[in-house]
């Protein structure tokens, strides 16, 4: 016994550094489990079984993936969901981009923080809150928006009862509310790009949009991959401005795979099909991850 603990102890510098950092990382592996791990795997588990009244589950097999697979209903809020996330993540992404740059040309450190936190606030409003506020914004009686149109002589409009606008207002939100995160990701991006590369680029004679391309873009594509891959995962995964807004109205046109998954689970009480659900989010999203991550991401050196 004595000789294996002696086994077990560090006897080296390199020995202790790496017993340092598995304790250090330890906390965070066991709350990653704890929250994410164990769940995602009950609802692989769950999603094997039919509940039944009384709280007992019983073995159905593949038959729930059958089910919830064959659904029209759930296709179409996967098409909702596709589409709200065509909407929202390359418009969030290219206006983010856009105004990094411009923060970055700020000369005055205070001004371009100040402008910075500005941008930054929407991010740090409740999602819920935030959506409570376009709901106002967007009433077809009292909102600000129609109000707006009319003082230029448009007619108003019904932005979430309207089946072919709604979507469209649900992303308004979705960019609004993560376009301040963004812009500090690439802000943060721009700033550490060495200034040798312009000065080079500009000696050589490239113009400013030669530059943009070849130097800056190429520069940011880890960070652009990022902001991809998180831009997807909220998107797909929104639920709280549809909740607050629209309820997955009109005629369930808002309706996201998240809003009918909680539906699902918390209204009709079928968790093995909520769990079938799930796992196809999970999977889904783990696909779309590693597939922009194996095609879009490259290493870059001048």
């Amino acid at each position: 016994m004595r000789a294996f603990i002696r086994m077990l102890a560090p006897h080296t510098y390199m020995d202790r550094q790496r017993r340092a950092g598995l304790l250090f990382v330890l906390p965070a592996v066991a709350y990653f489990s704890c929250v994410f791990l164990i769940p995602l795997g009950e609802s692989v588990l769950g999603s094997f079984y039919r509940t039944q009244p009384g709280g007992t589950g019983q073995f159905v097999g593949l038959r729930l993936y059958q089910k919830v697979l064959t659904d029209p209903t759930f296709w179409q809020t996967v098409r909702n969901t596709v589409t709200l996330l065509f909407m929202s993540v390359p418009v969030t992404a290219v206006l983010a981009l856009a105004v990094a740059l411009g923060l970055h040309r700020l000369l005055s450190l205070r001004w371009r923080s100040v402008w910075t936190a500005m941008y930054f606030l929407p991010f740090s409003v409740s999602l819920v809150a935030a959506a409570l506020v376009w709901q106002w914004i967007y009433d077809p009686v009292y909102g600000v928006l129609n109000h707006l149109l009319g003082r230029v002589g448009l007619p108003p409009l019904n932005w979430l009862q309207s089946l072919d606008l709604v979507l469209p207002s649900l992303a308004l939100i979705n960019v609004w509310a993560r376009l301040g995160f963004d812009t500090l990701i690439f802000l943060a991006a721009l700033q550490a790009i060495p200034g040798e590369y312009y000065e080079a680029a500009s000696i050589d004679g490239a113009s400013q949009w030669q530059i943009f391309g070849r130097v800056t873009l190429p520069l940011l594509n880890p960070q652009i991959v990022m902001v991809a891959i998180l831009e997807i995962i909220f998107n797909f995964k929104v639920f709280d401005t549809v909740y607050a807004t629209t309820q997955g109205g009109p005629a369930a046109a808002s309706q996201t795979v998240i809003m009918l998954l909680y539906d699902t689970a918390f209204k009709f009480f079928r968790l093995g099909d909520a769990s079938v659900i799930a796992v196809f989010v999970f999977v889904s999203l783990l696909a779309l991850t590693l597939l922009q991550w194996r095609l879009f991401r490259r290493q870059v050196e001048y």
